[in-house]
């Protein structure tokens, strides 16, 4: 049953599920996995285990990068990604996507989302979108093709699925970048460092009082293996004597 699955998903219908392969044809197993998570099949299948599969038990049927966190078919049923003219997604009202929060404060601040090394998915479907942005720890988005740049590059996947290189932050519509959604998502500020002890100032003495200090010490100074002082041996002998008269 979960060969069957995997080999739904990845080598027949993979834009069904969201799942986008790069430019070499592999498909991230973590977010397989993810798609097994928001199906709510196979719950039981841990993400080291769906590794196992692939790179031994399902080795004649997929192929696994060298990681083991990369994965494709080596039979494809499914079209991959066609560029499309920027006219035909704009025949959609509104599009759904997902991002992460502090990347989402960044788009605000730039102005344009453009990532370097990926495509933007957009979704017709929202269910999908939703189910996406919870598995991954993301907010959606709305995105409003009518508001577009007009020199953004467009390719479909399927019936539900959209990539672009590119969006400007007025054609997204997220939650509110407030001071709540800062104190939340934002850069923590680091806590001032704790002041340090003010030693009250003490005014120096003269040598000869601090002799005189010394000379009533109750106590042993430390001599660090010098000879005693005199005024140990003073200390010393005085209650000597007064043990001797009470004897």
């Amino acid at each position: 049953m979960l060969f069957k699955f995997l080999n739904y998903i990845l080598a027949h219908h993979p834009e069904e599920f969201g799942l986008i392969p790069d430019n070499n044809g592999f498909f991230k197993i973590k977010e397989i996995f993810q798609v097994l998570i928001f199906t709510k099949k196979f719950k039981k299948v841990k993400l080291k285990i769906l590794k196992q599969f692939f790179s031994y038990y399902y080795r004649d049927f997929f192929e696994i990068s060298q990681n083991f966190n990369l994965v494709k078919p080596k039979l494809l049923y499914y079209s991959p990604p066609q560029k499309i003219e920027n006219l035909q997604i704009k025949k959609f009202t509104t599009l759904w996507t997902f991002v992460k929060p502090k990347l989402w404060i960044k788009i605000s601040i730039e102005g344009l989302w453009e990532p370097i090394y990926s495509l933007i998915p957009l979704f017709t479907d929202k269910e999908l979108a939703e189910n996406w942005a919870k598995v991954k720890g993301c907010i959606l988005l709305e995105a409003f093709p009518k508001f577009f740049p007009s020199d953004i590059n467009v390719f479909v996947f399927g019936e539900k699925i959209f990539l672009v290189d590119k969006i400007n932050y007025e054609a997204l519509k997220g939650p509110p970048i407030d001071q709540k959604f800062l104190r939340k998502y934002g850069p923590k500020q680091e806590l001032p460092s704790r002041p340090s002890l003010i030693i009250p100032f003490k005014a120096q003495i003269s040598k000869i009082e601090s002799e005189k200090e010394e000379s009533k010490l109750p106590f042993r100074k430390i001599t660090q293996g010098k000879k005693k002082e005199k005024p140990w041996k003073k200390y010393q002998k005085e209650k000597a004597k007064k043990k001797f008269f009470l004897d």
